[in-house]
């Protein structure tokens, strides 16, 4: 189709037709397929309607036929509906098929450009409102990955202006979850062997957040809540920070919340009050 007017083929028409050759055997013998080409013309059509066009032949320019030759084509005439032809921006939308491995998630995805603009009769641009991607595969990944995307058009009296394809990229990250650990004991460490400790709490509670995978095995063990009482000399009352404590395989969970930040705790000599009471 040869078009600088302002209508466009509103309906299908033939992808191909039969063209035949008739002439001296020497002068079209070396003629082949992509010698000739078939056309229509658009361009003088100004007014929306159904129309009887005649389809044309060309040969190649570095063709030169010996002695006589006719060309006939089959069909000889396209009736074709013609409507106005407008240009519109639609968004293009990435298709992702298939589920990340275990434990991962696809945590963003994004198409350079992330629109396009679209050519054809208006009653079928006026529909459309997005064009999407040929699927791509997400099975089982553990990472992401950048790469190109062809966009779908299953329309041919549409078409795409510029490339029919987009840049993609795809991010995919170990799924995150938050988890809630309630009654845990409270592990005082470090006390001083001389001296009686006694806490006014005795369990806490931690909220944790990791990932998915890490995070389902993890059972906190009996220090997780730690209280260090190395600074603990002398009998008396002390408020003391709690600190939670992970060992290095995860050390990629994030301690959100610790339930209670502190306690207070009572240290005493046991020793010297029994020798008070032998003494009396």
């Amino acid at each position: 189709v040869e078009n600088s007017g302002s209508l466009t083929p509103a309906e299908q028409y033939p992808a191909k037709i039969k063209v035949t050759l008739w002439g001296d055997a020497t002068g079209i013998g070396s003629i082949g397929e992509n010698d000739i080409t078939a056309f229509i013309n658009l361009s003088d059509f100004e007014t929306e309607g159904t129309y009887r066009i005649p389809i044309q032949t060309r040969l190649a320019g570095t063709v030169t036929p010996l002695g006589n030759m006719e060309i006939s084509m089959e069909p000889a005439v396209l009736t074709l509906r013609l409507a106005t032809s407008i240009r519109k921006q639609v968004p293009v939308t990435l298709s992702l098929k298939g589920i990340p491995a275990d434990g991962y998630e696809v945590t963003e995805s994004s198409l350079e450009p992330a629109a396009v603009e679209i050519e054809g009769p208006a009653e079928l641009v006026e529909k459309i409102e997005e064009l999407v991607t040929e699927p791509l595969s997400i099975e089982a990944r553990t990472n992401g990955f950048s790469g190109t995307a062809a966009i779908i058009n299953h329309d041919p009296l549409i078409s795409i202006i510029g490339k029919s394809q987009v840049q993609s990229t795809v991010k995919i990250s170990e799924t995150t979850i938050k988890k809630q650990f309630d009654n845990l004991p409270i592990y005082f460490d470090k006390q001083n062997q001389g001296l009686s400790i006694t806490a006014d709490k005795k369990t806490g509670s931690l909220e944790v957040q990791g990932p998915k995978r890490l995070l389902e095995r993890w059972s906190p063990p009996e220090n997780t809540l730690t209280v260090s009482c190395e600074n603990i000399t002398a009998a008396g009352v002390y408020t003391l920070p709690i600190v939670p404590v992970l060992s290095a395989e995860y050390s990629k969970l994030k301690i959100l919340q610790v339930n209670p930040k502190s306690v207070q705790v009572t240290a005493a000599f046991p020793e010297a009050s029994e020798e008070g009471e032998i003494h009396r």
